[in-house]
């Protein structure tokens, strides 16, 4: 047996059988599971695949390397006897250590979120919108919440992590030291002291409002202040406060004196602890460059100079400007704004891109415009890298749309109006002409870099770092370091933007899971519950409860005065009032209430449902009611904070609020919510990099998979790459990929086969494959139930006679001009000139899109030409050069060897032409403001990656929709990249859009390890708040079909409608997302909503407008 090396995880078992889990038997033993090979060279592969059964995938290359390595025992990560332990520790609480954090949870593993700050939320917290939608990114519900929401945000990363009971939250700490291995990691913590107890404080915000010290906000950036005491956003987890106290407090004990629940700990210490865990994900994220380094921009001397972020600030609702951006320097609104890129970027000290400020920026200015119409923004740019999806619409529309002006020039100083503190910035148009503009702000599109506190904990680690102080990582191993059992997610491995880190936060969780897969569920255990009291046949006996919040609603709210009015209502049994309700001794107040005075119904007039309702309805349930008989009221936000002036308007309009409440508790019922199987099989579709990846993280944790390839072979895409820009051998490692994927006992594999049907919902699917679809003697049908379904069918390279293609010889592909270096290398040698021309697309084309790895191939396949002739000439042509993150340093290498980069756009696009049978390009050339004619020895297309053939049909079976570019459609572009809004279906590599190796094999690990929050489970709860079709009534119009948001509404031919026609409306349960939609639509009112049927909403008691509105004599 040999021992391998895996390119998913980093680590290294033996190749033995494994036993799919769900069935019976115990789980895999610790060195059971079978990893890729590590193949780097591809001597004998033909005899490998012989007796595998497979053909080499058209490799082109001689095979001469080196063998594939063979790793001898000595090297196994689990030599030691000590026993794996199931739990991971996730260090950074930013948007990628939280989707981590999240997934590991749900997939029944223990998890520690660390994190040095205050709270979770990272540098996604500062932001106010997210484009190309802005979404506020302010929302703080539930994964219910956001999933059925219309413009689901965060949702899940804030209340989802405080109340789950798999994570453990740890802020304020740091990670002091690793010991161990693989499997069994010992990690010393140092908590920092918070002086606040979250166990007891409510965020009423005393404490702060005591505080006499005044310090800049680091939230705000420094343009605004906070107290001493306070919390560091407006929207934390935990939303606890805290004190700092260092050089700045005085001791003074104000916020003692004034904290009601006695949350204050002055007195609190640091102190150190020791967890034990079996893997590490990395995700610190990133800092942002100080722009006080680029002396010339001003920034610290001039005030109207600000940072991205300080913008940003600006910007958002929950800015110290509360959303107008204003100028520091005078308070009075710009309008004239300029933004300069690629400050920190690009340079000679920092070779690379940091991939997220040409988006930002222009989301900035189109904010900008939204505030203000007759602002004029400005921006200065080297290149626009619109690499991602959605991205060059939302670019096109900043321009055309919005009206925000581009110069392609990069800024070299600014200088300032001394008295006016007005700003001038010199700068050089296309056409080569000089101009100086005056702008009220200048805004510096600073780029990332590591903090300083990962680079240390890096080093304490062992973990390599690049040039740059980036987590090094392999191009086929994005989420391994090169310490196994340790793995990285977000930005500290690359500068990346959002999708990217959130699809990277669950490639490295379902590393974990693989790594862990035996020992998952060891460290979790779920709730348990009483047995649920049967009220169906009881009259309602309606318990309130209100809540004083300390001095945040009581100081405004006469809650005696709402105690007693509640007494007063129909059906209302019990009132008690609590100091705070959602800590201390209140829960079990409220449970013993329930028993003692029989409640069905229960009524809580305190703080949002959104923050608390999760809470109550656990309390409920441990109180043996079923948890939807629960009514909250919010009279802290909607009264007390909303009236706070007007104490005598707040009290009535709390009574008010508790009427309803009552009124619609009094006909709430109970909501059964059903536990169904789940079918531990996975489903994928597509077999090329990014099937095959995810295939094999499923399989590692130890559940089989069915791999439909419509191919006679494996492999897609990459059987026809053969070289890299960082070096890696693509062949090599597709051959390892391979062998694995065959080898694998848990992988059935169908090829040159395709899917036909698919019904069902999460965790149970059915489908039907056309298998050997092209072999009439053999083609038959096949039937898999599977419970997650992963959609990886890829993409393809646009194909058409454009520039001469497929008309002289000598105009060829850039794919085709890479085999042809590997065939026949003198050829190549031989060509003086060579022109490559970017961006070919479809003539007409609808939608326009960057196809995201063109630029960096055409730079690979340059830098080869100019090592097989140093002496060739070669131009490329394109409109912007999109080489971002790490391939920037390429760019360089390309432009420092003498390649010409020339410039054009669409209003003069190359020409080629060949009239006397030799190759003549002409181009206009934007800095010379002439046209070049060049007649090059060959011609070399970078075309398009279009979505694959079969993708519109594929979306039809599934039910799910389409980008505006053809690809599949993810339910959030930003925060869920790889799931669909229909739950159970996952989406990686081309199909989603075009990416690089590492990009893709990233996606299809997070793919995985979503799949794996799913295959874990035994049971997955369906029902609850869900849309209910009555038959009786359904016309069969077919309104919910066309308006449902998730695509679930079907007309059922076995149900019979109204006046006993054929056909009714039905909705799955288990698909239902209960946005209510459907109901509201549905003109024969044929479709209640489960807990908001019209007699729970529409009823004379809850009358609610102008209810209370003030009385003359009030205030």
């Amino acid at each position: 047996m040999l021992h391998l090396s895996c390119p998913i995880s980093g680590s290294r078992s033996f190749t033995q059988p494994k036993t799919p889990r769900g069935s019976g038997t115990p789980p895999v033993s610790p060195g059971s599971r079978y990893y890729p090979i590590d193949a780097r060279g591809c001597q004998r592969k033909e005899a490998f695949l012989d007796a595998l059964a497979v053909r080499p995938y058209n490799c082109a290359r001689p095979h001469n390397r080196v063998p594939v390595e063979v790793f001898p025992l000595e090297d196994a990560p689990f030599a030691s006897a000590r026993k794996k332990v199931g739990a991971v520790l996730v260090v950074g609480g930013g948007v990628a250590g939280m989707r981590a954090a999240y997934d590991l949870a749900e997939s029944g593993i223990r998890v520690y979120l660390v994190e040095i700050t205050p709270a979770l939320g990272g540098k996604i917290a500062q932001l106010g919108f997210m484009f190309p939608s802005h979404d506020c990114v302010l929302c703080r519900g539930t994964a219910e919440h956001g999933y059925g929401c219309t413009r689901p945000t965060i949702s899940y990363v804030f209340l989802d992590h405080s109340t789950h009971p798999n994570i453990q939250i740890m802020t304020l700490t740091e990670v002091l030291g690793v010991e161990g291995e693989a499997g069994h990691f010992r990690v010393r913590l140092r908590h920092h002291p918070r002086y606040v107890d979250p166990a007891r404080c409510t965020s009423c915000g005393e404490c702060s409002r005591v505080c006499p010290v005044e310090l800049p906000s680091a939230f705000q950036l420094g343009m605004s202040t906070r107290k001493a005491a306070y919390k560091s956003a407006p929207r934390t987890a935990p939303d606890v406060y805290l004190i700092e106290k260092g050089p700045y407090c005085e001791g003074c004990g104000k916020c003692v004196e004034v904290c009601r629940p006695g949350a204050i700990r002055l007195d609190e210490e640091a102190w150190e602890e020791t967890v034990e865990v079996g893997a590490i994900v990395l995700a610190p994220g990133f800092s942002l460059y100080d722009p006080t380094l680029s002396e010339e921009y001003g920034f610290g001397r001039y005030p109207n100079v600000v940072t991205s972020l300080q913008f940003e600030r600006l910007v958002s609702r929950s800015g110290p400007t509360e959303g107008l951006a204003r100028r520091p320097s005078d308070g009075r609104q710009p309008k004239r704004i300029a933004w300069l890129q690629c400050v920190g970027s690009r340079s000679v000290e920092r070779d690379y891109c940091s991939s997220i400020c040409c988006m930002y920026a222009t989301k900035e200015a189109v904010l900008a415009r939204q505030r203000d119409p007759e602002v004029a923004c400005h921006i200065f740019m080297m290149d626009e890298r619109t690499f991602n999806k959605e991205y060059n619409a939302y670019f096109v529309r900043s321009r055309d749309i919005y009206g925000v002006q581009y110069t392609r020039c990069r800024i070299s100083g600014i200088r300032e109006d001394p008295e006016t503190h007005d700003l001038f910035v010199r700068y050089q148009d296309e056409a080569g002409q000089l101009h100086e503009a005056r702008f009220d702000l200048v805004v510096l599109s600073v780029g990332s870099e590591v903090p300083l506190q990962a680079v240390a904990l890096a080093k304490e680690l062992g973990i390599e770092l690049n040039p740059y102080g980036f987590c090094r990582t392999g191009k086929f191993t994005p989420v391994s370091t090169n310490r196994p059992g340790i793995f990285v997610a977000g930005a500290f491995s690359s500068p990346k933007e959002i999708a990217e880190t959130v699809a990277e936060a669950s490639a490295a969780a379902a590393a974990c899971m693989g790594l862990l897969a035996d020992v998952a569920g060891t460290l979790v255990a779920p709730p348990t519950y009483p047995p649920e009291r049967d009220v169906s046949g009881e009259p309602a006996r309606v318990g309130v409860f209100v809540c004083r919040c300390g001095t945040q609603t009581a100081g405004v709210v006469d809650t005696a005065a709402v105690a007693a009015y509640a007494r007063t209502l129909p059906d209302v049994v019990h009132v008690q009032e609590l100091e705070y309700a959602c800590i201390g001794e209140a829960p079990r107040e409220i449970a013993r209430a329930i028993s003692e005075h029989q409640l069905n119904r229960v009524v809580v007039a305190a703080c949002s449902p959104r923050t608390h309702e999760a809470f109550f309805q656990r309390m409920l349930r441990r109180a043996g009611l079923n948890p939807y008989l629960l009514e909250m009221t919010n009279i802290r936000s909607h009264a007390a904070t909303a009236h706070r002036e007007f104490p005598v308007r707040a009290t009535r309009q709390a009574k008010e609020m508790v009427r309803i409440a009552a009124a619609r508790a009094r006909r709430l019922e109970p909501v059964r919510r059903t536990l169904v199987g789940v079918t531990r099989r996975a489903l994928i579709i597509g077999g090329g990099l990014a099937g095959m990846n995810a295939a094999l993280a499923i399989a590692a944790a130890g559940y089989p998979v069915t791999l439909v390839e419509r191919d006679s072979v494996l492999g897609g895409h990459l059987r026809d790459l053969y070289s890299t820009a960082e070096g890696p051998d693509p062949q090599a490692y597709l051959f390892g990929l391979v062998h694995q994927v065959l080898q694998e006992p848990l992988i059935t594999v169908f090829t040159d086969s395709e899917l036909l049907t698919h019904s069902g919902f999460v965790g149970n699917f059915r489908s039907t494959i056309d298998v050997h679809r092209s072999d009439p003697a053999r083609r038959r049908t096949v039937e898999v139930e599977h419970g997650v379904t992963i959609v990886a069918i890829g993409g393809r390279e646009f194909h058409q006679p454009v520039y001469l293609l497929g008309q002289h010889e000598q105009v060829m592909t850039q794919q085709e001009l890479e085999r042809l270096m590997l065939v026949n290398p003198g050829r190549v040698a031989q060509m003086s000139t060579v022109v490559m021309i970017q961006c070919v697309r479809p003539p007409n084309a609808a939608y326009e899109y960057c196809s995201r790895i063109c630029c960096t191939n055409t730079v690979k396949n340059a830098l080869r030409i100019k090592r097989l002739n140093p002496k060739a000439q070669i131009f490329v042509l394109y409109k912007d050069l999109i080489t971002y993150g790490f391939r920037e340093q390429y760019y360089t290498e390309a432009r420092r060897r003498g390649v010409l980069f020339v410039r054009y756009d669409d209003h003069h696009p190359p020409h080629v032409e060949a009239p006397d049978g030799h190759l003549t390009v002409r181009v206009l050339d934007p800095v010379l403001q002439e046209e070049l004619v060049i007649r090059p020895d060959a011609v070399a297309l970078s075309m398009a990656v279009e979505p694959d053939p079969s993708t519109e049909r594929l979306a039809r079976i599934l039910g799910v929709p389409l980008s505006p570019e053809g690809f599949f459609m993810e339910a959030h572009l930003k925060l869920r990249p790889i799931d669909f809004l229909r739950e159970g279906i996952f989406l990686c590599g081309m199909a989603h859009y075009p990416k690089f190796i590492e990009e893709t094999i990233a996606q299809a690990l997070g793919a995985a390890g979503r799949a794996l929050t799913i295959l874990t489970r035994e049971t997955l709860e369906v029902g609850g708040i869900a849309a209910v079709v009555d038959p009786t009534k359904c016309v069969g119009c077919l309104t919910c079909v066309r308006v449902c948001p998730f695509d679930v509404p079907t007309i059922d031919p076995t149900r019979t409608g109204v006046g006993g026609i054929q056909g009714a409306a039905y909705i799955e349960p288990g698909r239902c997302q209960g946005c209510g939609t459907c109901t509201s639509e549905c003109p024969a009112k044929a479709i209640q909503l489960t807990l908001y049927r019209d007699e729970q909403v529409i009823v004379p008691e809850m009358a609610a407008l102008g209810c209370w509105l003030p009385e003359e004599h009030e205030e």
